[in-house]
């Protein structure tokens, strides 16, 4: 059960759940805040149960009402996803004009939950500000972000924090080997994902298995040109009819940085051979600035950008960096 899961590996978070349920001491609007790969998403889907489950404390995660959460069937919750394209204005108009209306479920509780907060465009947030500045008794908002600094403070000081930690990597990947996993798949997600069970998921998952292979050829191909990688970067990378095209990117540059992190680096915990032997070809090249431009390029990534100019960009950045 998720409750143990919490109490196990993020103990802050689990307390400060436990004591305002134990209470009934909610507040009206709740800031969770990790790295990727926490379980952020998760708990806020938990404490959407809780808040409506008709046991006391933590939610039982199998009464009707637990379960139609849990599959988005529940009338009074509506969730939004900032990972693949920004929460607009208009998202949060048509919350709030939803809910100014009478619940519809018998426990009158609504709730809102926006992921990746930090990614939703200016005019949004601006209405979301106005909305938590006037709080319905009702109505009761999570919000999960990453980037906490991407965010109005003025949005931050009306919500209660929930800090998330990410497990040890060491711990994770050694898991990971135990399993039998793959081990540049295990070392990879290990820092992309952070959770074993969504590892297990991802590690199949069409997006992930393409952005590896672009961003392994990519590396190689660089050894040798940055004009041959980025040509073939331009033939191969990112095709809608091979997955979705912002998933595989974010995937893609996640394990760009990864690896740029890696050369500056004394020592990697990965043991395979291909990547070790990767990162004895760049101990020379200009890591510190292909690292600043990934890092730059993965910001946009997230805002209405069409992703194959995107790539094109990025390569254009590091054949910059590289003074081919």
């Amino acid at each position: 059960m998720l409750q143990n899961k919490l109490a196990d590996e993020q103990k802050v978070a689990y307390q400060i759940l436990k004591n305002g349920l134990k209470n009934n001491s909610f507040v009206h609007a709740y800031l969770f805040v990790g790295e990727k790969g926490t379980p952020k998403m998760e708990t806020a889907i938990f404490l959407a149960q809780s808040l409506l489950c008709d046991q006391e404390g933590f939610a039982c995660e199998t009464c009707d009402t637990c379960q139609r959460v849990k599959d988005g069937n529940y009338a009074d919750l509506i969730i939004k996803d900032g990972t693949d394209s920004s929460i607009k204005k208009e998202d949060i108009l048509n919350i709030q004009e939803q809910f100014s209306k009478t619940a519809i479920e018998a426990k009158e509780r609504k709730i809102y939950i926006l992921n990746m907060i930090e990614n939703a465009t200016p005019e949004a947030l601006n209405s979301l500000l106005k909305f938590l500045e006037e709080p319905s008794e009702d109505v009761t908002a999570i919000l999960i972000c990453e980037q906490q600094d991407r965010l109005l403070p003025t949005i931050i000081s009306r919500c209660q924090m929930i800090p998330f930690r990410k497990t040890l990597p060491n711990a994770l990947l050694q898991k990971c080997r135990n399993e039998n996993m793959n081990e540049l798949d295990a070392y990879l997600l290990t820092y992309l994902v952070n959770n074993y069970e969504q590892i297990s998921e991802i590690i199949e998952d069409e997006n992930y298995q393409n952005a590896r292979y672009l961003a392994i050829s990519v590396l190689e191909k660089m050894i040798l040109s940055v004009h041959e990688a980025s040509l073939f970067l331009q033939i191969e990378g990112f095709k809608e009819k091979k997955g979705n095209d912002r998933a595989q990117f974010n995937y893609f540059i996640e394990i760009l940085m990864r690896f740029f992190k890696d050369c500056l680096r004394k020592d990697c915990e990965c043991q395979s051979e291909q990547w070790q032997e990767l990162i004895r070809q760049y101990q020379k090249k200009n890591c510190v600035q292909m690292l600043s431009v990934c890092m730059q390029i993965k910001d946009k990534c997230n805002k209405s950008v069409n992703i194959k100019l995107l790539s094109d960009q990025l390569m254009a950045e590091i054949r910059r960096c590289s003074h081919e």
